[in-house]
């Protein structure tokens, strides 16, 4: 064990204060402790793999002995870690369009998360969280918008004739294929998304960066 003090390489055991153990230097003779700062981090990449395979954030607390807000926080910091911008689809590819229903706070709190795909790739190439309006889904469209498509498959919402090209809109269940099973996977990879349970986002944000981890993880097997 190194002395943190003069660096010198040789120290030996010197007891113990409230269960963690003491050094001391055999050349300045001083005593010292190691500490870890912060948890391992083997174990933050744990449970965000936990999380990302359908478990709550509870469960996981429970599981690894850490409090559930901890949890919290490491998906927080996971999602910033993560490249801001999302992939680039293929030319002549053609993206789906769906909007997936969930709840926030209460289960009478609906919240619409809306979504756009490569049919081609699967690739999730946007997201927004939002009410089923004309408003949200112009958000969705500001993120696709520039990519190079020969159409877009929405289901039959009004909403979508406000904003998607006439001569590029396919509305019909016939061109949802790809994006509705996104949405079975989202429900069984998430906690939060699983119908019928007892959890559910408790904020916007959370199902947010929920979603960005877990997109993240399905854009790049």
């Amino acid at each position: 064990m190194q002395c943190p003090h003069c660096a010198h390489p040789d120290s030996i055991r010197y007891g113990t204060s409230r269960g963690v153990q003491r050094y001391r230097c055999q050349a300045c003779r001083r005593i010292f402790q190691t500490f870890q700062r912060g948890k391992d981090p083997a174990l933050k990449q744990q449970a965000c793999q936990l999380y990302l395979e359908g478990m709550g954030m509870r469960a996981i607390g429970r599981v690894l002995g850490i409090h559930h807000k901890t949890v919290s926080r490491w998906l927080v910091q996971a999602a910033q870690a993560l490249p801001a911008s999302p992939p680039q689809t293929e030319a002549c590819s053609f993206i789906e369009i769906d909007e997936l229903c969930t709840f926030i706070v209460k289960k009478k709190s609906q919240c619409w998360l809306w979504l756009a795909v490569d049919s081609i790739f699967g690739k999730v190439l946007g997201f927004v969280c939002g009410r089923r309006t004309i408003k949200t889904g112009k958000v969705l469209w500001q993120q696709i918008k520039h990519l190079p498509t020969m159409g877009y498959g929405p289901d039959l919402l009004k909403a979508y004739e406000n904003f998607i090209p006439h001569t590029k809109h396919y509305a019909g269940k016939t061109f949802t294929t790809q994006i509705e099973s996104l949405n079975c996977r989202l429900r069984h990879y998430l906690a939060r998304l699983h119908r019928k349970t007892l959890c559910y986002s408790k904020s916007k944000t959370m199902l947010e960066v929920s979603l960005k981890l877990l997109i993240h993880k399905l854009n790049n097997p």
